[in-house]
Parts: C-alpha cells; sequence; structure tokens
C-alpha cells in the first residue's frame, strides 16, 4: 500500500510526494531541514521538522511536531496521531496536500519518432506555423518572478494574485493578495489594471490606485515587493525617409552632338593671365578685406594672450555625498575612475528609494549604480503577515519607526509565548541587530500593578489589564485622595502601560465603611470611666482591641461599632435608646 500527497495550494502548489510501503523505517519526516527530514518542503512558514507520517497496520497516521503552526486535518487542529483517509485536506505550512493511496495519472506517451502511423490517426485540421505576436506585453522586473513575462490579447482580463486555482497570472510573492488585481485589455487595445481590494494596494509610477486605472506604455506597476512593466510593441517610432540625389533627367544626347557642331568662330578665344588687366575698385574692395582678416587675427591673437582659460575641477564625490546625505541611513562608495556607485543602506518607504535612485541617476558622471538599498516598509510588512498567522501572536507586530531600526511591540499573556516568539523571530527575520524588543508580557504587569496597590493599602481598589489598558475600580477614602492620585501616576509610566482609566471613587470615612448591621445584633452595652464602651454582640461582651468572627474591634461609639480586617472597614449600627 502507498500513498500520496498533492500539494494543491500555496507555495508548494503541484509537489507530489509519494509514501511507498517498502521503506524499511515505515516513517516519513517532513520539515525545512534537509538534515534531519525525509522529505523537504521549502516554506517559510514550515518548521524544522513540521510532521511525521507513519505506515501502520491500519494505514497511514499523520503526528504534528510543530508548536508554532501546527498541521491541520481537514481544517482541525492535529493534537495527536490521526489515521489518514483518502481525500483528507491536510495543510503544512502555506501549503493545502490532498491525501489518496491511488497512484496520480500520468500523461500519456508520445509516439517513438519514425513510428509508422496509420492514416486515422493523423489530425488534418492541426496545422503548425508561427504564433502572431500580442501587441501589450506584462514583464516583471523585481520579485520571486524577475524575468517572468506574460503576453496579453485584445478583448480579455486576467486575474493577478498567488492562487494557482484563481489566477490567470500567478505571483509566488507573500506579498501578494491571493486575488491582488485585475488587468484588462478591451476591444479598442486599451489597457486598464483595477485594485480587489488587496492588503497592499496596487501602486502605479510611485502613486497608489484605489480605482480602476488607465496603463500606457513603461508603466511601472508595484504588487506588495513584486513589480513589473507594460510594454506596448506596436508604439509608434519615428522614420527617417532619404530623397533622392537627382530629382531631374539628364539632357538628351543631341545637346551634346549640337555643341560639338558649333562653328568655332562662336567660340571665345582664350588669354592669358599675364595680358589681362585687373579693374582699380576690384584691387580696392581686395585690400580692404585683406585690412579686415589681418585686423580679425590680431584681436584673437591678442584675446588668448590677455587671459587665461581656467578649467574648475568638479568633487563627484562631495555631489554625490550632497544627493545621499537625504538619505541618513543609507551609505555610498563611488569610483570616479569606472563612474561606478555603489549604494547600501535602509529607506523607510518605496517612495524614498524612487526619489534615492532618480537623484541618482540625474548625476551626469554616475556610469552605474549598484542598488543594495533596503526598503524597511517591506520588510515589516512581509514580517506582520508571518506573524497574523499564529492566533497567539496576534497582539504583536513589527513597525520601523526610522530608517534601519524595527521594533517588536506588543503584549503576550504568558512567558512561554514569548520564548516560542522570540525563537520564531531568530529564525525567519533578517536583521536581528538592528531589532529591539518591547513585547510585555501582561501577567508580569499585572502581579507589579497588584503589588503596588497591597504596598499602599488599597485592598479595597480592584483593576483590570487588557492590551496595555488599566482600568481601576473601587473605593477611596477621602484622606488618601491626593496619594492614590500619585500612585495612579506612577502606574501611567510603568513599562507596557498605554492608557489608565480611574474610574474609582472617593468616599467619606462613614461611607467607605461596609454595614454589618443586619448580620450583628448588639443587645446590651455599657461603659467604664467615661471613655471607655463594650457592647455585648451574640452574647458576648466585647470591646476596643477583641476580635470578632476575624475582624478587629477598632472602636466602640455610643450608637455603632467600627470593625476592620484585610485594609477594609466595617460598621454595625445599633440604638438601645
Amino acid at each position: 500500500m502507498s500513498g500520496y500527497l498533492i500539494g494543491e495550494e500555496g507555495p508548494l502548489a503541484g509537489t507530489e510526494v509519494v509514501l511507498l510501503e517498502d521503506k524499511p523505517s515505515g516513517t516519513w519526516t517532513l520539515g525545512r531541514d534537509p538534515d534531519l527530514c525525509d522529505v523537504l518542503l521549502e516554506d517559510p512558514m514550515v518548521s524544522r521538522r513540521h510532521a511525521v507520517i507513519s505506515l501502520t497496520p491500519e494505514g497511514f497516521s499523520l503526528e504534528n511536531l510543530s508548536s508554532v503552526n501546527p498541521a491541520t486535518q481537514n481544517g482541525k487542529v492535529i493534537e495527536g496521531p490521526v489515521l489518514l483517509k483518502e481525500s483528507d485536506v491536510l495543510q503544512i505550512g502555506s501549503t493545502f496536500f490532498r491525501f489518496t493511496e491511488r497512484a496520480p495519472a500520468k500523461a500519456e506517451e508520445l509516439p517513438v519518432v519514425g513510428e509508422d502511423l496509420s492514416a486515422e490517426e493523423v489530425e488534418p485540421e492541426v496545422a503548425f506555423g508561427v504564433t502572431p505576436e500580442t501587441r501589450w506585453l506584462l514583464k516583471v522586473i523585481t520579485g520571486p518572478n524577475t524575468g517572468a513575462e506574460f503576453a496579453m490579447q485584445r478583448g480579455k482580463s486576467y486575474l493577478i494574485g498567488k492562487d494557482p486555482a484563481t489566477c490567470d497570472i500567478i505571483f509566488q510573492d507573500l506579498s501578494v493578495s491571493r486575488q491582488h488585481a485585475r488587468l484588462i485589455v478591451d476591444q479598442e487595445e486599451n489597457v486598464s489594471i483595477e485594485d480587489l481590494n488587496s492588503r497592499n494596494g496596487v501602486i502605479v509610477n510611485g502613486e497608489l490606485s484605489g480605482e480602476k486605472r488607465l496603463l500606457s506604455s513603461q508603466d511601472l506597476i508595484a504588487l506588495g515587493t513584486t513589480t513589473f512593466v507594460v510594454i506596448d510593441r506596436k508604439e509608434a517610432r519615428e522614420t527617417i525617409v532619404a530623397s533622392p540625389a537627382f530629382t531631374g533627367t539628364a539632357p538628351p544626347p543631341a545637346a551634346e552632338s549640337e555643341k560639338r557642331e558649333l562653328p568655332r568662330s562662336v567660340a571665345k578665344e582664350k588669354r592669358h593671365w599675364k595680358e589681362m588687366i585687373v579693374p582699380k575698385k576690384h584691387l580696392v574692395v581686395a585690400a580692404a578685406f585683406s585690412g579686415v582678416i589681418v585686423i580679425c587675427l590680431f584681436g584673437m591673437f591678442s584675446l588668448f594672450k590677455a587671459e587665461k582659460i581656467v578649467v574648475k575641477q568638479v568633487d563627484e564625490s562631495q555631489k554625490v555625498k550632497e544627493v545621499v546625505s537625504k538619505f541618513p541611513a543609507v551609505q555610498f562608495s563611488f569610483n570616479q575612475n569606472t563612474g561606478k556607485l555603489f549604494l547600501l543602506g535602509h529607506v523607510l518607504t518605496s517612495v524614498e528609494k524612487q526619489e534615492l535612485m532618480y537623484l541618482v541617476k540625474g548625476l551626469p558622471f554616475v556610469e552605474e549604480a549598484e542598488d543594495n538599498v533596503i526598503v524597511d516598509e517591506l520588510v515589516w510588512k512581509s514580517m506582520n503577515d508571518l506573524l497574523s498567522g499564529n492566533p497567539n501572536w496576534i497582539g504583536v507586530s513589527v513597525y520601523g519607526p526610522q530608517p534601519g531600526k524595527f521594533v517588536l511591540r506588543g503584549y503576550l499573556q504568558t512567558i512561554e509565548e514569548q520564548s516560542s516568539l522570540i525563537d520564531y523571530i531568530n529564525l525567519n527575520f533578517p536583521y536581528l541587530d538592528k531589532l529591539e524588543n518591547q513585547v510585555v508580557i501582561e501577567k508580569n504587569l499585572q502581579t507589579e500593578i497588584q503589588s503596588m496597590l497591597t504596598e499602599h493599602g488599597y485592598l479595597g481598589v480592584s483593576f483590570q489589564l487588557s492590551n496595555g489598558e488599566l482600568v481601576l475600580t473601587g473605593r477611596v477614602e477621602e484622606p488618601k485622595q491626593s496619594e492614590f492620585e500619585q500612585l495612579v501616576g506612577k502606574m501611567k509610566k510603568l513599562p507596557g502601560v498605554r492608557l489608565v482609566k480611574n474610574l474609582s471613587v472617593v468616599t467619606s470615612g462613614n461611607a467607605s465603611q461596609i454595614d454589618l448591621s443586619q448580620q450583628y445584633a448588639v443587645t446590651g452595652y455599657s461603659r467604664r470611666d467615661e471613655k471607655d464602651f463594650f457592647v455585648v454582640i451574640n452574647g458576648h461582651i466585647l470591646g476596643q482591641g477583641d476580635e470578632l468572627d476575624g475582624m478587629h474591634i477598632v472602636k466602640v461609639e455610643p450608637k455603632s461599632v467600627i470593625l476592620e480586617k484585610d485594609g477594609l472597614k466595617y460598621r454595625i449600627n445599633y440604638n438601645l435608646q
């Protein structure tokens, strides 16, 4: 008995895992570590050892090994070994696999070259030729699918996303939504793009496009970290037309014959130049023209001798420094001999990256710019997408307050959750040296707040803490109001406390006492030396300093008895007159 795992959805869609029954160990370990696993799954959401499949007498069973991102069977988290059934849907990481014990159908073998085919097997209708070239072309320039090209035909629309089951153009990019955008080529061959309510949106030429937008040739479109251009291959180009060198016709041969037949008397007699007489006016004009030329030459030479031409030296490195200084987290190295510029560092957004490259390309002496600048916005957006996959980390996120700095902040319930989160961040976040951990453990914060209230004697005040919001309720005696407000100010400064809501009520001495008159009856009283009072409660004679059911009698008055226990005050009223 053999089993098969067929990848149907996700980054490993189309992957086929074969589980042959003749394996000696009868077990297959699935994960991301090639040294520990039999089946390698290259997916960042897959753990190093994610799951193990075993062949038992009952069939194939699956056991989950990942605590960060557990495997599921038909949508339910696998908590122990489960038996796999035909057509079960298993989620391992970000990929959905279908389990089957039937061998997948394979493509039929093509006939051998030279094999004699009967006339019935030949399809005369099939014609072979060159596919006509479409006008519009989509070319990917950055992202996981860099270099891919997609031809777009007139009168069709193309769904773009990472879902191989529904999309026409598929980008294997975690920052691209399952159905991210739609490209439309109408009958007039106009191309437009429409955002399908994606998480990261559609950016056209550096601007976020919220509605359907018409595109032109060479427009730059960004979906997450994937960037592509649309190219019009029939775009008009200028054509230079050359005119013929000669537009007239050659003289007829008869003219030449007529020239030869002219009588000699008509032709001019040639004279020697020494015998020719030059008119005086021609000599005057020639002399004047020669004088002007001499004066011009003299003035030109005197100009060159009077002033020196100074060639200003341009400090190219200083010019580059002035441009890059607008981006404090970017460093550069420039070779003036080759004109090559090397850029390294961080910028906060994609718009800043485009501005930097635009300014650099505007420098005439830069021949080539090697770009190694990281866009922090894309880094923490991608990391937050990974964190949102674990329900225990919903309150945790990564953001960048400034270029080259990342902050991990949020709230967790237990230290165990924090330890699991730190392990995951160490494996998946590429810039740990630039990450600041500000995650707060709510249990530790609750213990600290309770200790502050107990230490200052506010046992009648209770609190609730949720996601950094602290709510205080209860009663505070009027003499301690000022002291309690100072304590609330200290609580606001505790790391992890975002907001404090003080709903406690300030009461006078009598109002803060709990009335026990209905539970205890005073049947008599006596006075000694006009100072000390004694009362009879439930058959016992009690005075100041005695105990009643664990409550300490603080004071006995003519019409009331004041008691105290665990910081709370109680009162028993009586009237025996």
